[in-house]
């Protein structure tokens, strides 16, 4: 074999594995991107809920039932479906509690990278009742002191669902970051949209630290 011949042919084999290379790192890195980029899909794509600009969580005021500064560390790196209720936590809130341990517990093993969160805010008079979550367990409580009132519900103005219908999605970056019309989808829509942000998130997510059902 001549040298000219060996070297078309070590350039040919150098073309076919750079091909291989990019074959296999296309996909993940396609998914990366519009992860990150949603504003690059496909106009027809079929998210069921409305992609916000994301707002970092970690800014609001919020406190836990005891007074502390409400902590965020356990929910990184986990999907966090989250309700805001005003005063108490009526039958509605309870129902709409119920529907996203439903929702959760239908994610299958998936279900220990999600969490669930009751924000709570005062009242126009200032009040507010601490809800009892039994039956519950495992949804966490977050409450709005009164002189964060109006700011931190500023936040979650601008849908067309009352308050008590919309559905939060907190990303693993604890950040808002998509919100569901309850009174306009079904629970298996929601559960569709969790499912392939679990996916597209699948390799950056540690998940399995809480034992709840």
């Amino acid at each position: 074999m001549s040298a000219v011949t060996q070297l078309q042919t070590r350039q040919g084999n150098r073309r076919q594995l750079w091909l291989l290379v990019l074959l296999f790192a296309l996909p993940p890195l396609a998914a990366w991107l519009f992860y990150f980029n949603p504003q690059w899909l496909p106009t027809g794509r079929t998210n069921h809920g409305e992609l916000l600009e994301p707002i970092s969580m970690e800014t609001m005021a919020l406190r836990s039932t005891d007074g502390s500064a409400f902590d965020w560390e356990p929910l990184r790196d986990l999907w966090t479906l989250t309700l805001v209720a005003e005063g108490e936590c009526n039958a509605q809130c309870t129902e709409q509690l119920i529907k996203l341990r439903q929702i959760r517990r239908a994610l299958g093993a998936n279900r220990q990278r999600v969490e669930r969160l009751l924000i709570l805010l005062p009242d126009t008079a200032g009040e507010l009742d601490v809800p009892n979550l039994e039956g519950l367990e495992g949804t966490r409580l977050a409450l709005v002191p009164e002189t964060e009132r109006d700011a931190i519900q500023g936040l979650f103005a601008g849908a067309e669902a009352a308050r008590d219908q919309q559905l939060l999605i907190i990303d693993p970056r604890v950040e808002l970051m998509m919100r569901h019309d309850l009174s306009q989808i079904t629970s298996k829509q929601v559960l569709q949209d969790l499912e392939r942000l679990l996916k597209a998130s699948q390799n950056w997510a540690r998940g399995g630290q809480y034992g709840h059902q």
